[in-house]
């Protein structure tokens, strides 16, 4: 089992790290645009982002989440060459369709969303990074598939560290506004789909195979559904919020909401990793109990974050670096839906645990049922909550909807494919993650004595027996404790 959990946890690491130095590179944007861009000015920016997330869900149309399973399930080398170029024509013809249709209808679109025409360039420049994100998806899958993680990690940082430096080059030395942090998008995404070239030609023949198209078809057409709910429960609030309160609230949410993301770069890192992990896991005759520990594994590490993200996050923004801080003064307050976003994303690590029965039974079908209620319940959340809680309600909804989706998903996954998880051990994770995180909210204690609330946390769990007699043997050959 160890060996088996020591595979996981070394791409996750990978991943993660890679995930997080790109998006801590991507938060010293925070600095930038919170200092120089007023609050309605980054709800334009936020609004133009949702649109990105949610389109970008077209352009693949579920063809990128079936080519993951059929790659990885067979091992004919030109059998993966036939699946990548069919997966990657398909991609790149509709992606071009879409992507000339966005161009031309740039002017209304950019009227509705971002309430002028004048943003119109914006949305042409939104064409041209979903184009070349979509083109570099499957390159970077096959990195994914054939578990070559540092490469992934090293294309990823490289891309997000440009897109930094272009940022602060079109927004600070050239004046660009708005429109900057877009040109940076733009060249960085035709950045990375460069880099891949070399990737994308090796595997890559000049043939479309109809078979091969209609079962990538068959098996990631219900992804899509699933997937746009995703994105309406990530993103809708905003949209929302501006019509129910004004541009400045989103843009207020959307800064606190990036610092709350945090919990779903682990996520997202854990993801990478899980799906090829248990696809090929699950064939060993302790699967289950494998699978089964992941979960109490994960939860522990994202407890562990939670409580210091909620702990300090006062402290991060007022950080000063140089004559700025993190957050700009008026954005200190976005800081409130912080361990409230923290939450809803650990819901949705849950989620991704979970979908093991689903997919090894080969039930995606179950997946828009699951995501679509998740949405339902986002949408009805924020309608219900915003007008009397603001962007508190907003971020309280996103936790509603992961938690209803980890519910759902949970149960059905049970019957299809039974796996016993450790209750017992959650159930004290969780008490005495929100024993700490309470006393943390009604007792006035300073820095150091947040500090030494996260200290407890590991005591307190030793001292209710939460590890294993051979887990605690393991941290302790960690340490050097013993040999």
């Amino acid at each position: 089992m160890f060996a088996s959990l020591k595979r996981l946890t070394k791409h996750s690491v990978v991943y993660g790290l890679s995930l997080i130095l790109a998006r801590s590179i991507s938060f010293l944007l925070l600095p930038l645009h919170t200092n120089v861009f007023p609050k309605e000015a980054y709800g334009v920016i936020s609004l133009a982002f949702v649109y990105l997330a949610v389109v970008a869900i077209f352009y693949n149309y579920g063809v990128d989440s079936a080519f993951l399973r059929y790659y990885l399930l067979t091992d004919v080398r030109v059998e993966r060459r036939k699946i990548f170029s069919t997966a990657l024509f398909a991609i790149a013809s509709v992606s071009a369709f879409l992507s000339i249709m966005g161009w031309l209808a740039a002017r209304p679109i950019a009227d509705w969303l971002l309430g002028s025409v004048n943003h119109a360039y914006v949305m042409r420049l939104c064409a041209g990074i979903l184009f070349f994100d979509a083109l570099a998806t499957l390159p970077f899958l096959i990195l994914r598939a054939e578990e070559k993680s540092s490469a992934f990690a090293a294309l990823k940082v490289a891309n997000v560290v440009l897109n930094f430096a272009l940022n602060y080059f079109f927004i600070i030395n050239l004046k660009h506004g708005i429109a900057g942090a877009f040109e940076a998008n733009l060249i960085a995404s035709a950045f990375s789909f460069a880099t891949l070239g070399g990737l994308t030609l090796k595997h890559l023949e000049w043939r479309f195979n109809r078979s091969i198209f209609k079962e990538l078809l068959a098996f990631g057409l219900p992804f899509v559904p699933s997937t746009i709910s995703v994105a309406i429960i990530d993103n809708i609030s905003r949209v929302i919020l501006e019509k129910k309160t004004d541009i400045g609230t989103v843009g207020l949410f959307s800064a606190g909401y990036k610092l709350g993301m945090i919990m779903s770069l682990i996520v997202a890192a854990f993801r990478f990793a899980w799906q090829p992990f248990f696809l090929s896991t699950a064939k060993q005759p302790d699967a289950k109990a494998i699978f089964s520990r992941v979960l109490t594994y994960f939860c522990l590490i994202c407890s562990g974050i939670f409580l210091a993200m909620s702990f300090f996050v006062d402290d991060l923004v007022r950080i000063h670096l140089g004559g700025i801080t993190i957050f700009g003064a008026d954005y200190w307050r976005s800081t409130a839906i912080v361990p409230i976003v923290l939450l809803a994303y650990f819901f949705w690590g849950a989620d991704m645990v979970f979908v093991v029965g689903v997919q090894l039974e080969k039930k995606t079908i179950y997946m828009p049922l699951v995501t679509g209620l998740g949405a339902v319940v986002n949408v009805v959340a924020n309608y219900a909550l915003i007008p009397s809680f603001g962007m508190i309600g907003a971020a309280w909804s996103t936790v509603m909807a992961y938690l209803a989706m980890s519910t759902t998903l949970y149960f059905i996954s049970q019957k299809l494919y039974p796996i016993p998880y450790e209750w017992s051990r959650l159930a004290k994770l969780m008490i005495v993650g929100a024993i700490l995180f309470v006393i943390s909210r009604l007792v006035p204690v300073g820095l150091w004595g947040r500090v030494g609330l996260l200290l407890v946390f590991p005591a307190m769990l030793y001292a209710l027996r939460f590890f294993h007699g051979s887990e605690i043997v393991r941290l302790k050959k960690i340490f050097g404790l013993v040999k």
